[in-house]
């Protein structure tokens, strides 16, 4: 294939790849909780660049691509909402919820409770208190954040949630939606006293203006990339027509 041709189509996989990358990240700017997701590139090398290495990689062989995407875990603002059943962590950590698959991670501390008084997600999921089990509260009495973390009732503590964080922030993979899942080999540690704000949300991470910026830079990247294609082919097709002529 013509190093030209092969080098753009290669750019354009990995602006397509970005795109989907940026699109979906606007389209969580506004959940509570999401951390934006990040492109990490390298190059691929051809057979031929690695068989010239030693003499001098041909740059030809070179071809742009996403080696892999990370999840940017930063802070991000606190906003308040003034219900109870919110919470927001200001610091490191995850609340961890049981699901049909195994346990989660995630940092959307939006939730509610259900006819039976458990404390779950919007999506049903039971929120884990610290030994693991879910926490049951009485639906009718208010919840209040107590010292260190605990959730009381009536002036009596009826459990507290589960904070864990994570050694090494690939040992976690994004799943659906706000969550996370332990990697294998992956280690935590719990948080004894975190540091929990009631009535308040985190915010997404994603900087709206910069990720909407970005996105019209990788279109206008993505029609370049096409407009390159498409004259290395009227190139090819050029040479090919004027080597076919029979001069007289």
């Amino acid at each position: 294939m013509d190093p030209l041709i092969s080098t753009a189509a290669s750019g354009l996989r990995s602006r397509m790849e970005t795109l989907d990358l940026l699109a979906n990240n606007l389209a969580n700017s506004s959940s509570a909780g999401y951390k934006a997701d990040q492109e990490s590139y390298n190059l691929y090398f051809g057979d031929s660049a690695w068989s010239g290495y030693l003499q001098g990689r041909p740059s030809s062989s070179e071809m742009p691509v996403v080696e892999q995407s990370w999840t940017d875990l930063s802070q991000g603002t606190l906003i308040s909402t003034s219900s109870s059943l919110d919470f927001a962590l200001a610091e490191v950590g995850f609340f961890v919820v049981t699901t049909p698959s195994g346990p989660l991670f995630t940092r959307n501390g939006h939730f509610r409770v259900s006819k039976t008084g458990r404390i779950e997600t919007q999506e049903g999921y039971a929120v884990q208190g610290q030994d693991g089990k879910e926490i049951v509260i009485d639906p009718t009495a208010e919840l209040k954040l107590g010292k260190a973390g605990a959730l009381e009732q009536t002036g009596a503590a009826v459990g507290q949630f589960k904070i864990l964080t994570v050694d090494q922030m690939d040992a976690i993979a994004r799943r659906s939606g706000n969550y996370f899942q332990l990697n294998s080999g992956g280690k935590t540690t719990d948080v004894a006293s975190p540091d929990l704000k009631q009535g308040s949300l985190e915010a997404s991470n994603v900087p709206s203006t910069q990720a909407a910026v970005k996105l019209i830079n990788v279109m206008r990247q993505f029609e370049m990339l096409q407009k390159a294609i498409l004259l290395a082919g009227q190139m090819n097709q050029r040479v090919v027509e004027d080597v076919a002529k029979v001069t007289p």
